[in-house]
């Protein structure tokens, strides 16, 4: 007696990869493409697109928006809005310096805490204790303040208040997949450890490091216009959206002064808080929105 063959249906994140999963059409996951895609156009042809000199100053001050001045004009007379457009250049590739700074160092400091373990392990995780032990701004104003208010302080500084995040993660997931079949067999087969932790462990841990490094693409902006807001990072009169935001505060009555920077901050944070969650939601075969477009 025959047995009728069962279809058996194969998810579609499985079949495309997760890059071609239902999360990245989800809304949330459309827009933050967009936006982060503006930004990241603005950012490179900013030159092209602004229609003033971000620096030049005129007798033209406190003008309101208008068709002449998008954004109007701040108290020396320069264009809010061309300002704005050149502050993407310096904000969106110093904050993807700094993630990737932190995710190297930090990733390859906790890969070998993890792998290797002991005395190792515990000076690497007693250190990222020690910088966890302060709030990161805090922590990050009193590094920039020691060095000198410039913007590669500031990310110096941010670099050695971020790694911690990233050896942690990466020391987790590699004492968990440490312990898999594969990685026992390839270590009695006699492979060597810097062979097994790169070709066996690490392309495992990717994934989710990949999410944290994309979610901590918005903080990292949030916290260097943070620190150019206190005066600790970009000095004027270069144009970066905390220190504009930093000029509104001198000049309430005069709101587009302020707003339109913090416009812009809010957007791209937003926008990469978008991705990170799509992405991770992407990397989870248990995620609603990884499924929701397979459910029958």
């Amino acid at each position: 007696m025959s047995v009728p063959a069962v279809p058996i249906k194969v998810r579609s994140w499985q079949r495309r990869g997760p890059l071609a999963s239902a999360a990245w059409r989800h809304p949330l996951a459309i827009a933050g493409l967009v936006i982060a895609g503006a930004w990241i156009f603005i950012a490179i042809f900013a030159p092209l697109l602004a229609p003033h000199n971000p620096l030049a100053q005129s007798a033209t001050t406190f003008v309101p928006p208008s068709w002449g001045h998008f954004f109007g004009t701040d108290e020396l007379g320069r264009d809010v809005f061309s300002r704005v457009l050149y502050g993407a250049r310096l904000s969106i590739p110093l904050a993807l310096l700094l993630v990737t700074l932190a995710l190297l160092i930090g990733g390859t400091v906790g890969a070998i805490a993890g792998y290797f373990g002991g005395i190792v392990d515990g000076f690497v995780m007693r250190s990222a204790d020690l910088v966890f032990a302060f709030p990161a701004i805090i922590l990050a104003m009193v590094v920039t303040a020691a060095l000198g208010p410039t913007v590669r302080n500031a990310v110096l500084a941010l670099v050695i208040v971020s790694w911690p995040s990233y050896a942690r993660v990466v020391r987790g997931l590699v004492l968990s997949v440490g312990e898999a079949e594969y990685v026992q067999s390839a270590r009695l087969l006699g492979k060597s450890a810097r062979r097994t932790l790169i070709r066996d462990i690490l392309p495992n841990v990717f994934g989710p490091v990949l999410v944290l490094a994309t979610l901590d693409l918005g903080n990292a902006v949030l916290l260097l216009s943070g620190l150019s807001f206190l005066g600790l990072g970009a000095q004027p009169p270069q144009p970066e959206w905390g220190a504009g935001v930093a000029e509104g505060t001198q000049y309430f009555q005069y709101w587009w002064i302020g707003t339109f920077p913090g416009l812009a901050i809010f957007t791209v944070v937003l926008a990469f808080n978008f991705l990170g969650d799509s992405l991770r939601d992407a990397l989870d075969p248990q995620s609603s929105w990884s499924q929701g477009g397979d459910a029958e």
